[in-house]
């Protein structure tokens, strides 16, 4: 399909087939349009430190939701994690079984059928955005309360630098393709926190950097 974030799966095959310069152009409703160099995703799994972090904080079994290119993934499963890629784009989840992850999803959560639970849910690159609004995120995370394992954790990343959360129209362009417009939701601290309680998560703050970007970690925890 050529919308949605189909189109960019179709930049990482892109670049995983040799185009070394291939880029996004980010569309964000009131804002000039941006290049987004596809090589990012395929950075070293510990470059930005909000990342280094949250991998340290992984524990059992991790399933990385969004995993893109599965830079996250690699690193885990080198680390000797049990860890599970899931992405709802079909070429990405492509370019990580070549690249030897060894579980690998297509599938959006809201869709997922687990054998079992995991003890982690992970989310970086601000993925979490992609539920696109607030009433999504709560659902979100009554999700992960379900299914993850009786001391799971969810560690995520997102930006605040509005006290409220903020949705935005966004599309991803590649090689002259426009995608559909999506909602993207960057969910502000107290806002995640107040819906992560009523969910039955503890929220710790573990990270946060001077344009706004933080990392969270919601641990189950006794309504």
């Amino acid at each position: 399909m050529e919308n949605g974030l189909d189109i960019f799966g179709n930049a990482l095959v892109s670049y995983s087939s040799g185009n070394s310069d291939a880029a996004l152009l980010v569309h964000t409703e009131g804002f000039e349009p941006y290049e987004l160099p596809v090589s990012v995703f395929f950075r070293p799994a510990d470059y930005y430190p909000i990342d280094k972090l949250a991998l340290t904080l992984c524990k059992g079994k991790v399933l990385d939701i969004g995993a893109g290119a599965g830079v996250q993934s690699i690193y885990l499963q080198n680390n000797g994690f049990d860890i599970t890629a899931l992405d709802v784009s079909a070429a990405a989840c492509s370019i990580m079984t070549a690249r030897g992850i060894n579980s690998v999803i297509n599938q959006d959560i809201f869709e997922g059928r687990f054998d079992s639970n995991f003890d982690t849910w992970l989310l970086l690159g601000r993925s979490i955005g992609a539920v696109g609004t607030v009433s999504k995120l709560l659902s979100f995370l009554q999700l992960a309360k379900k299914n993850l394992s009786l001391t799971g954790q969810v560690i995520l990343n997102s930006i605040d630098n509005a006290n409220q959360p903020v949705t935005r129209n966004v599309s991803f362009e590649f090689s002259g393709v426009k995608g559909a417009t999506v909602s993207w939701l960057d969910i502000d601290i107290f806002s995640l926190e107040s819906l992560a309680k009523g969910c039955g998560f503890r929220t710790e703050i573990v990270r946060v950097e001077d344009d706004g970007n933080y990392l969270a970690v919601l641990r189950k925890a006794e309504l």
